[in-house]
């Protein structure tokens, strides 16, 4: 399964990257969203995380994000099947929560946007035949854009799986995200993305992403951005006294 499953990833990559390279000569915009996050396991149940991203286009910062959140794991799968390859373990759970805030600013001299988001998901896993695991988000975003409230519901669907080799410790994916803006469906939005998370240190994640957002005329233009986020991953001395030595989750 692994090897050709990597050949039919790097030719979805290949084909994307062909697709955004003529892109540049077109109307559609292109992009560059550079993104750090940090996770802090305080046990086995609570996760902190924090993000801090922007958006590059036409070589100009076009804003920047920041947001805080608490992740709150429900329902463990079996105890004897781990996903320990990578930092984010989030896989080895059936069931779990996130709430959190963020803020967004458009840079000085642009016109204002200042967007207030707080947000409250929930996340299911379901493992899938060749150690392939679907993942599924309910995202429900409480948002306000310069003082109006404009709500959006983003459901997404992904598809993930883990590879170890003996130089390399990486994952593979792709997912769907909506965007259905309650308010005013004029709008909403589809996304799709296919990308990798590396492991690059103990505590150090290194994710690359392509995306791609169909147009929804009039309102919405098609999108091409390269996403490149660095994760970096701690836990709490309390916690790591509570792992056992081949059991270590970030």
């Amino acid at each position: 399964m692994g090897r050709p499953f990597l050949k039919a990833v790097f030719l979805f990559v290949s084909l994307l990257g062909t697709k955004m390279l003529s892109a540049q000569d077109s109307s559609t915009p292109a992009q560059i969203w550079p993104e750090v996050e940090a996770y802090y396991r305080v046990s086995e149940k609570i996760r902190f995380y924090g993000m801090i991203s922007g958006t590059r286009s036409n070589s100009a910062y076009t804003d920047g994000t920041a947001g805080i959140y608490l992740d709150y794991f429900a329902i463990p799968w079996l105890r004897g099947k781990k996903y320990a390859e990578l930092h984010d373990t989030t896989m080895g759970y059936y069931w779990w929560f996130r709430t959190g805030y963020s803020y967004s600013n458009s840079p000085p001299g642009d016109k204002k946007k200042v967007v207030n988001i707080f947000e409250t998901e929930t996340n299911n896993n379901f493992h899938l035949p060749e150690d392939i695991v679907l993942q599924t988000r309910n995202r429900l975003d409480w948002r306000w854009v310069n003082g109006d409230f404009q709500p959006i519901y983003r459901p997404r669907v992904k598809f993930v799986r883990n590879f170890k080799t003996a130089y390399l410790t990486f994952n593979a994916y792709i997912w769907s995200e909506y965007f259905f803006y309650l308010n005013d469906n004029s709008d909403d939005r589809l996304r799709l993305t296919i990308g990798s998370q590396i492991k690059v240190t103990k505590n150090l994640d290194l994710e690359i992403y392509y995306l791609y957002q169909f147009a929804n005329q009039p309102g919405v233009q098609s999108l091409h951005a390269i996403g490149i986020q660095i994760d970096l991953y701690f836990k709490s001395k309390h916690y790591r006294q509570t792992l056992e030595p081949a059991d270590k989750k970030p």
